[in-house]
C-alpha cells in the first residue's frame, strides 16, 4: 500500500495455529470424582457468598450437558425450564438458539438450587456471580486450577490442561462410549450429538470418533468390526 498498489491486510486475529491438533487432557472417573467432592465443599467467601451454592452446578452441566462455560454463565432464570426440564442457550457460539434436555437427575439439582432464590425475574442471571451479574470467565478459571491444585490432578500449563473446556470433550466421547455399549448405531446418532452441542455440522462432532478411538483403544476394533468406516480416516495437513 505505501508504494501505491492495494493490498490484502489478513486479519490479525487469524494465526496459523491449528486448533485440531489439540488433544484434550480429559479426567479419568477417579479425578471426576476427587473433583466433583471438591466442588461439593466449596464454602461462601465474602468475596463470593454464592459460589457453594453456584459453581457445583455450573460444572456438573459442562460436564453433564456439553455445554460451552460462556454459554453456562450467561443463562438467565428464563432460559432455564425446570418445569419442562428444558435449558435454552440463546446466541450460542454461531449466534443461534439451541434447546439442551439436561439428565433428570441434573434438573432435579437446579430445582433444588433455585428453590435458595426463590422467585426472581426472568431476566435475572441463573447463576449469579457477587455484583448480581454473571461471573467472570476469569474469576471461574482461577477457582478451576485451584481445585485441581487441591485434588491433586496435574495441569500441564497453558493451552495443555487439563482446561474447563476438556469438560465438553468428555462429555461428547462419553456419549459415544455409552452409545457403542448400548449397541447404537454410531452413524445414526452423529447428527443428533452435532445437535446438543451446537456445531453448525457433522465435521466438528466426527473429530471426537477419532478421540473415541485414540483414548477408548479397547474399543476400537469392535467398532470398526460393528459399524464398518464410522471412524473417519484423519486428514493430515
Amino acid at each position: 500500500m505505501r508504494a501505491g498498489y492495494p493490498a490484502y491486510v489478513p486479519d490479525p486475529t487469524l494465526s496459523a495455529r491449528n486448533p485440531r491438533a489439540y488433544v484434550p487432557r480429559l479426567l479419568t472417573d477417579e479425578e471426576l470424582r476427587r473433583f466433583f467432592h471438591a466442588v461439593d465443599a466449596l464454602e461462601p467467601t465474602a468475596r463470593s457468598p454464592l459460589r457453594h451454592l453456584v459453581m457445583p452446578e455450573v460444572f456438573r452441566l459442562l460436564y453433564g450437558c456439553g455445554f460451552r462455560i460462556r454459554e453456562v454463565l450467561k443463562l438467565c432464570v428464563r432460559d432455564v425450564d425446570l418445569n419442562q426440564g428444558i435449558i435454552t442457550v440463546r446466541q450460542g457460539k454461531f449466534r443461534k438458539d439451541r434447546l439442551v434436555p439436561p439428565a433428570l437427575s441434573l434438573v432435579n439439582r437446579l430445582r433444588r438450587y433455585a428453590g435458595h432464590f426463590g422467585n426472581r425475574a426472568p431476566h435475572a442471571i441463573f447463576f449469579p456471580g457477587p455484583s448480581e451479574g454473571p461471573f467472570a470467565l476469569r474469576t471461574v478459571y482461577t477457582l478451576f486450577r485451584k481445585l485441581l491444585l487441591q485434588c491433586g490432578i496435574p495441569h500441564a500449563g497453558r493451552g495443555k490442561g487439563p482446561r474447563i473446556h476438556d469438560y465438553r470433550h468428555l462429555f461428547a466421547l462419553h456419549t459415544l462410549r455409552r452409545w457403542y455399549r448400548d449397541g447404537e448405531d454410531l452413524d445414526a446418532k452423529l447428527p443428533l450429538l452435532a445437535t446438543y452441542l451446537g456445531h453448525q455440522n457433522l465435521c466438528g462432532t466426527q473429530r471426537y470418533l477419532h478421540l473415541t478411538a485414540e483414548i477408548f483403544p479397547e474399543i476400537t476394533t469392535r467398532v470398526n468390526a460393528a459399524f464398518g468406516d464410522v471412524i473417519p480416516r484423519r486428514i493430515e495437513r
